[in-house]
């Protein structure tokens, strides 16, 4: 927590203090006006406003004391009623000896009358305790918002961050497991190819800034280039189908939202099929909000469930889509998987459409 700047303190007091001091002493020469004939009541109110001004600068420094040493605010109030007492009776003396200076007509000053007027400055003066006090209070639940909110935007912007980073392992896993594969079975130009297509999409994804959303152009861009990894390991038994809309080019979406999807697609449909078959991506706009589509032909055996029993709606790819849509739109966002009438496997998410800017998602740190 960093200590505040002084001078930042004081540009905020003197306005303050200023317009309420300013409308206070308006207030009083509205009321005044019918005897503004009267020498020595013109003097009386102007010394009492004008020595009342004066001693509220004790009081803030007592004030600013209390607050800065985090005293109880009973505590801090009863000192403040104590302190403006005698302040009190110094605004009501001043008031009574400028009168009597100005009108010889006024009688001398007596004790019981500088006594009698005591509370008028004291309550004065503890109004404006109360009002700085007030106004501290609600800049310190201010702050705490503040600090409220950068804290849930550091914790929201560092779960999309290793939600994000998951999904490197577990795609390098697969990618591998898939060049050691060729290897194997002795296809070492089919295997120097997609190593060399890794190293690209590599380059392209780990070089890019950090920032948790692109246009959606970008991102099918960096999904066309994992399908041609796939391509050199399956060839002919791979078809991918792309029916993208055009004018959707620069919508924000999550980074690396399309590649678990179509990951999952080749992992759990065309790899287990003999003869291969398609993949259809498939953008289109819903109204105000964009709709995508990941359609695959399912395994021969089964067209919904997977190696192990394991049901095509977890693993680790849907489950991150999943997370990141949730942390990034909340109910906004939308994600189904299902099995179309021709027998095939869908995976569909819809969010809201947001035109690429300059805006990204920050967190401002307030002093306190």
């Amino acid at each position: 927590m960093t200590k505040r700047n002084p001078h930042l303190r004081f540009l905020r007091f003197w306005p303050l203090q200023l317009m309420g001091w300013g409308t206070y002493i308006g207030i009083n020469v509205l009321f005044s006006l019918p005897w503004w004939r009267r020498t020595d009541y013109v003097a009386y109110r102007g010394s009492f406003l004008l020595s009342s001004l004066i001693c509220s600068f004790p009081m803030y420094w007592l004030c600013h004391w209390l607050w800065k040493n985090k005293v109880r605010l009973v505590t801090s109030g009863m000192v403040c009623m104590i302190v403006a007492m005698p302040l009190g009776t110094l605004c009501a003396a001043s008031s009574f000896i400028t009168a009597t200076f100005v009108s010889s007509k006024r009688p001398p000053t007596h004790f019981l009358d500088v006594l009698t007027a005591t509370p008028s400055g004291w309550f004065a003066l503890m109004a404006w305790t109360a009002f700085y006090f007030g106004i501290k209070h609600y800049l310190a639940l201010e702050e705490k918002h503040r600090q409220l909110v950068a804290t849930e935007l550091l914790a929201k912007e560092a779960q999309l961050r290793a939600l994000r980073y998951q999904l490197q392992p577990h795609f390098l896993f697969n990618t591998m497991n898939a060049i050691s594969t060729l290897v194997l079975n002795d296809q070492p130009h089919a295997a120097t190819e997609m190593i060399g297509k890794l190293a690209s999409l590599l380059r392209s994804t780990l070089d890019a800034p950090e920032i948790d959303q692109i246009p959606l152009s970008d991102e099918l861009a960096v999904t066309e280039e994992y399908l041609a990894i796939e391509a050199v390991r399956f060839g002919d038994r791979l078809c991918v189908r792309w029916d993208v809309d055009t004018t959707l080019a620069e919508v924000l979406v999550p980074r690396l939202i399309l590649q678990p999807l179509v990951e999952n697609a080749v992992r759990h449909g065309i790899a287990r099929r003999p003869n291969g078959g398609f993949i259809l991506v498939k953008t289109q706009r819903e109204g105000e909000r964009l709709s995508v589509l990941i359609e695959n032909e399912p395994p021969e055996e089964s067209a919904s469930v997977l190696l192990d029993g394991v049901t095509r709606t977890g693993g680790v790819g849907l489950q991150n889509v999943r997370e990141r849509l949730l942390q990034l739109y909340g109910d906004e966002s939308a994600m189904h998987t299902a099995t179309n009438v021709r027998g095939n496997y869908e995976v569909s998410f819809s969010l809201p459409l947001h035109a690429q800017s300059d805006d990204k998602l920050s967190v401002v740190v307030y002093e306190a």
